[in-house]
């Protein structure tokens, strides 16, 4: 089987649909020998943050001189580049061999899986072939009846919560906290962000109830002192943490998840995993995560940001506040998935810009431009449409003047698909 052949099996499975529960995968992985068992695992939910968090933890482990492993959805850049053994994505051939195994075991199965749990089996058993030392793994969607969690974790950690994917997780914060979690093991710890009285309640209860270790990110300080050529420096303070931090990671929001993998590295040097300093800070100082507040051109600046629910939405408008005071000379090119508050995230992002561009990604889930303009309309934002994110690129950055900042936003494929342009077109 070759990669194409390969992808072509993975692209006939469910891709829309969600199937709770964790019999599928589990099937999937006792046919090829549970290797989840193999490695230990850093297991991640939250509703934002937590492919930074992954990101950062990978770096700092490999500095650290571990093999590791990383898993993370959605791609941003290529299919492929979810899957990441030691720095590097899992290549064609061995996608290819994954889906060769997996194929009689989905053939087998009268309960198709979907897409997404048989990459999550794929995945699992790759990191056990490459006998990594640890996975850091990003649930996928929630967390108790995730793919994801049939792993072996030593820590899991808990970014945040709020109000996103209502119709699968729930139409409050604290059904949605009860759903993300259930990541939580007995014996061990499970590292908490900022959370509102009623999931950090949730939070607490599912610890007590299952016997995890609960933890805040209490005697972990940072201050964010100064941002030179991209890289945002922090002064730091922790118990055998650096005194500063140097993140080559630009939004604003990236001090609460760097608060969380410092505390999350002293939580790891608890169970014996030997961590430096020096390999906290030189991975931190490596770290790149595309798509975030990721500064991709310049005269116009270009920034592509996910914000794919309204408090991604909100932590970009607060950004954008900051570094461009007058809103004349910034666009906004927004597109979203169609089971988003789009209404919401336009609301937090629009009064930020002076010209607001809606278009569409090519995903099957995207919201059309035509309800988009309904939305935007219904708030009196002033707006052009555009069908695709290529002409929004072309026919716009064109006429923009070099002083002007433009913003894509609304979703990561979205995101994805202006970084593949932008990319091609030099």
């Amino acid at each position: 089987m070759d990669y194409a052949s390969a992808r072509a099996v993975l692209d006939r499975l469910p891709t829309l649909e969600v199937k709770p529960g964790l019999d599928r995968v589990g099937r999937l992985l006792d046919g090829l020998g549970h290797p989840e068992r193999a490695y230990p695992a850093v297991h991640v939910a939250g509703t934002n943050g937590k492919g930074s968090v992954v990101a950062m933890l990978d770096a700092v482990l490999r500095c650290a001189g571990r093999s590791v492993g990383r898993f993370t959805s959605p791609q941003v850049v290529d299919f492929r580049d979810r899957v990441v053994v030691d720095g590097a994505w899992l290549s064609e051939d061995e996608w290819a061999a994954g889906v060769e195994r997996l194929a009689p075991l989905l053939a087998s199965m009268e309960d198709r899986p979907a897409q997404f749990e048989a990459i999550t089996a794929l995945t699992l058993d790759a990191f056990a072939r490459h006998a990594v030392d640890v996975a850091v793994v990003e649930v996928g969607l929630g967390g108790r009846f995730d793919a994801t969690n049939l792993v072996r974790p030593i820590l899991t950690i808990l970014t945040n919560v709020d109000l996103d994917h209502t119709a699968l997780l729930g139409d409050s914060v604290e059904a949605i906290a009860w759903e993300k979690v259930g990541i939580a093991k007995a014996g061990v710890p499970l590292l908490v962000g900022p959370l509102v009285k009623g999931p950090l309640a949730i939070a607490r209860r599912e610890c007590e109830a299952v016997g995890a270790e609960f933890v805040l990110c209490d005697g972990v300080s940072l201050e964010r002192v100064s941002e030179i050529d991209g890289v945002c420096r922090y002064r730091v303070g922790g118990d055998g943490l650096p005194e500063a931090i140097d993140l080559p990671l630009l939004g604003g929001y990236q001090a609460g998840n760097l608060r969380m993998v410092l505390r999350a590295v002293q939580l790891l040097r608890d169970w014996g995993v030997d961590l430096p300093s020096r390999a906290v800070e030189d991975g931190l100082r490596t770290v790149s995560w595309p798509g975030r507040f990721e500064i991709v051109r310049t005269a116009p600046t270009v920034i592509l940001e996910g914000a794919h629910n309204v408090a991604g939405a909100t932590a970009l408008a607060a950004d954008i506040a900051h570094r461009v005071p007058d809103p004349a000379g910034s666009v906004l090119v927004f597109a979203a998935l169609a089971d988003k508050d789009v209404s919401g995230m336009l609301r937090a992002l629009a009064p930020h810009f002076g010209r607001v561009i809606l278009t569409r990604s090519a995903s099957p889930r995207a919201l059309s431009v035509d309800r988009l303009a309904a939305i935007a309309r219904a708030l009196g934002i002033p707006f052009t449409c555009y069908d695709s994110v290529e002409g929004v690129l072309a026919d716009a950055l064109g006429e923009g003047a070099p002083e002007d900042v433009w913003v894509v936003a609304g979703s990561l494929t979205v995101v994805a698909e202006a970084r593949r342009w932008l990319e091609e077109t030099g």
